[in-house]
């Protein structure tokens, strides 16, 4: 009996995709019902790497996000002396069987967390933060964050100010940073989990032709202790 076509790549991928958004969906919209989190982004994350492990575990057969997974060198091209690696906040990797080369063959889903809201001090804006240590890291040649992938995620802690004040606010700093990105824009009539689709033009990371997933959750009114983050 003939063997089946592996199925392309980009329909693994897009598989791979729609998985961990669902699964991601999921696991904030829980995060959304804890009582008194504190304002730390790596402690709300910390507490969401559990909850996703209970996700994926009611899934069954399906990988838990690595929390803090430095990438990893594919090739001796890649090696930089043994010194630390970018982390993304979490990584969920997709295996591609018919990868023609061993940089093909594991390709990562990388996942950046951070704050949205108003200011937590002079020195730290959160909103402008999310592009600046956000989103750029997704087309900066020292993070290179979504590196071989057609798409990645961005999550937003909602902590204060509106999701269209966000949004606008986002919106302006792209402009000011990456001119060349187009504008996030969040379905306004939901409510706790917010949604957008970002294609992007990539000038530093391969592939060029990439799309960013942005999940926004609304934790304005769970926020207990607030530690901003210097």
């Amino acid at each position: 009996m003939a063997k089946r076509p592996l199925p392309s790549f980009i329909t693994l991928w897009k598989r791979h995709e729609r998985l961990y958004v669902e699964v991601f969906s999921i696991a904030l919209l829980e995060l959304s019902g804890k009582d008194s989190l504190t304002g730390d982004e790596d402690t709300i994350s910390e507490i969401l790497s559990c909850i996703l492990n209970r996700v994926c575990f009611s899934k069954h057969d399906v990988e838990t996000p690595v929390w803090e997974a430095p990438i990893a060198p594919k090739s001796e091209n890649e090696l930089k002396g043994g010194k630390t690696r970018k982390r993304p906040d979490f990584t969920c990797k997709c295996l591609n069987p018919g990868a023609e080369s061993p940089e093909e063959h594991e390709i990562s889903l990388h996942v950046e967390c951070k704050r949205l809201g108003s200011p937590t001090s002079p020195a730290w804006n959160l909103n402008e933060n999310y592009v600046i240590n956000g989103i750029k890291r997704f087309d900066c040649k020292i993070h290179e964050y979504g590196k071989r992938a057609p798409s990645g995620m961005m999550i937003g802690y909602i902590i204060s100010m509106t999701p269209a004040e966000i949004e606008t606010e986002v919106n302006g700093y792209q402009r000011k940073h990456l001119p060349d990105f187009i504008h996030i824009k969040i379905n306004p009539d939901v409510k706790t989990l917010f949604k957008a689709h970002q294609k992007v033009q990539r000038r530093n990371v391969k592939p060029t032709e990439f799309e960013l997933i942005h999940l926004w959750v609304d934790l304005r009114d769970k926020i207990n202790v607030f530690h901003p983050m210097i």
